[in-house]
């Protein structure tokens, strides 16, 4: 028999590869899904291969005649001079998606799937053109969810189109079930059928404000506050204070470990959302000074903030430190491929010893004697 006859026990297969590249399809029009079909080439034999192997190609063709699948086979006649006339099967037709689902040994999957589209559409419809691509577009996700949870995404996503503007904090969504951990969990799912029903992303909930660390290191600016404080950035911005230099750090010790800085208040830069300092007006209308950590993060860090804020200075970020204390400094373990287009001479001179090293010196490493002695050139030099 040839090794191209196609024999029963391969239909599940060549099923199952088409289920999954349609399926997706096939959710997106239910209606197209139900008239596409899959046409399996039998591939019968010819005379010759019938002549080299008569009881394997006796043994296929009974196979197909047994056949009870899914489909219809499809059967030609055979007129060789040496067997005289006979019927072999050339094809398998399966007729729409369920009859492909049910070839692939997916039928509860498929089952499944339209019944929770089905609900989809109903509980979030008519919503936008996109709302059906959303759908087959998540398939993978909502279907992997266990009955409650799927009945917990219909809801959010329904209350949550229903109310765009709620300012609720997820933790106060009215829907049962639905907690902060679980929307954690299924955000971008949500997202994306949010869309498909509004058009938008938006949850249209609070998140809790960034808290940012302030420490007054001049206490004649702000008397009435705690010298080391944590406030948002709303509150922040409406502090009623001018201090002639603001020190933006990058670590928390730091700010605490500060000294009395004439005319300074210090401020915790928060990493790479340093940049959203720069909306404090009284901070964009001092001396900004920034001192972050001897590595490329930190650079980076500092060239997203000069972005921002083009007459900020650095403190402890060049060459003659990285090299004076050199050997405090550990591996960096992961560097940032960020390409800075805002530092100075000096900075980039100070980046490329980092990188070539691959140094990471933390600011708090260097020797807390020679930080002050720095702070205090700092204070008495004019911006």
């Amino acid at each position: 028999m040839s090794a191209l006859c196609v024999p029963p026990s391969a239909v599940a297969g060549k099923a199952q590869a088409a289920y999954r590249s349609r399926r997706a399809r096939w959710i997106t029009d239910p209606t197209a899904a139900e008239s596409d079909s899959l046409t399996i080439a039998l591939h019968p034999p010819s005379e010759r291969r019938v002549a080299q192997n008569p009881d394997a190609v006796v043994a296929w063709v009974r196979a197909w005649h047994g056949y009870r699948g899914g489909g219809r086979v499809e059967w030609e006649t055979r007129r060789w001079p040496s067997f005289g006339t006979q019927e072999v099967p050339v094809r398998l037709v399966l007729s729409g998606a369920t009859e492909i689902a049910a070839a692939a040994a997916r039928a509860a999957e498929w089952r499944t799937l339209t019944a929770r589209q089905a609900c989809l559409l109903d509980g979030l419809g008519p919503g936008t053109a996109t709302l059906s691509s959303a759908i087959a577009a998540t398939h993978t996700r909502w279907l992997e969810l266990d009955e409650p949870d799927f009945g917990r995404l219909v809801a959010a996503v329904r209350w949550l189109a229903e109310h765009p503007s709620s300012g609720l904090f997820i933790r106060q969504l009215p829907v049962p079930g639905v907690d902060t951990k679980w929307v954690s969990r299924h955000r971008a799912l949500v997202e994306t059928l949010l869309e498909g029903v509004r058009g938008d992303r938006d949850l249209g909930v609070r998140s809790l404000p960034r808290m940012c660390e302030v420490a007054v290191c001049d206490r004649t600016l702000l008397a009435a506050a705690p010298r080391i404080f944590a406030t948002s950035l709303d509150e922040l911005a409406a502090l009623p204070v001018t201090p002639a230099r603001t020190l933006i750090l990058e670590n928390k010790e730091g700010l605490h470990a500060l000294p009395q800085l004439p005319a300074t208040v210090a401020v915790h830069g928060g990493g790479y959302a340093v940049h959203e300092l720069a909306d404090v007006p009284w901070l964009a209308a001092s001396d900004v000074v920034y001192w972050g950590d001897l590595d490329t993060h930190g650079f980076a860090i500092l060239d997203r903030l000069r972005g921002r804020l083009p007459h900020v200075r650095s403190l402890l970020m060049d060459r003659g430190t990285v090299e004076r204390w050199r050997r405090l400094a550990v591996p960096e373990a992961s560097p940032a491929p960020h390409v800075p287009a805002h530092l100075t001479g000096p900075e980039r001179d100070a980046l490329d010893a980092v990188r070539a090293g691959g140094l990471r010196l933390e600011q708090e490493r260097i020797p807390w004697p020679y930080v002050v002695e720095q702070l205090a050139r700092m204070s008495e030099a004019q911006p």
